[in-house]
C-alpha cells in the first residue's frame, strides 16, 4: 500500500513539475516574441543622418519611426531602411513611383532624386499596415 502511495505522490510531483516547466517556457516564449516585435518598446529614434545625403530610417511596431522625413530637391538621397519587425513592410511614395519591399528583420536601401519641392505621403502598402498608422510625410525642400 505504501509503495503505491509513494508512486502516486511521485507521479503527482512529476506532473506538477512538467506543467510548471511548460508554463514557464510558454511565458518566456511569449515575452521573447513580444520583445522582438517591439510591442513593449517605444518607437525608436527613427532617423539618423549617416552622411549629407544618407538617412537611416528605422521601421518598428507598424511605424516608420518618424512622422516626417526631410530631403533636398534635385539631390540624390539614400535612405537606409532598417526593419526591426518580424514581418515585412514596404516603403511607398506614389509621387516618385517608389515601391520598395522591406523584408522582415532586414535592411534595405533606396536611392532616388526627388525632382520637385513639395510634401508627399510615405506609406506601407502591406494590407492593413497603412490603416494601422504606418504613414509618414516626405518633405522635399529647396
Amino acid at each position: 500500500m505504501q509503495a503505491a502511495s509513494r508512486q502516486t505522490t511521485t507521479n503527482q510531483w512529476m506532473t506538477t513539475l512538467v506543467y510548471t516547466l511548460m508554463i514557464l517556457a510558454a511565458i518566456l516564449l511569449f515575452g521573447w516574441i513580444i520583445t522582438r516585435m517591439g510591442l513593449l518598446n517605444r518607437v525608436g529614434n527613427g532617423e539618423t543622418i549617416i552622411s549629407a545625403n544618407t538617412l537611416q530610417l528605422t521601421t518598428e511596431t507598424m511605424h516608420f519611426g518618424l512622422e516626417e522625413v526631410q530631403v533636398k530637391a534635385g539631390q540624390e538621397v539614400t535612405i537606409v531602411l532598417d526593419n526591426l519587425d518580424l514581418y515585412g513592410h514596404s516603403f511607398d511614395v506614389d509621387a516618385f513611383d517608389l515601391h520598395v519591399e522591406m523584408a522582415a528583420n532586414n535592411r534595405t536601401e533606396i536611392r532616388f532624386t526627388p525632382p520637385t519641392v513639395g510634401t508627399y505621403i510615405i506609406y506601407c502598402a502591406v494590407p492593413g499596415h497603412r490603416e494601422a498608422g504606418m504613414v509618414s510625410t516626405l518633405v522635399v525642400e529647396e
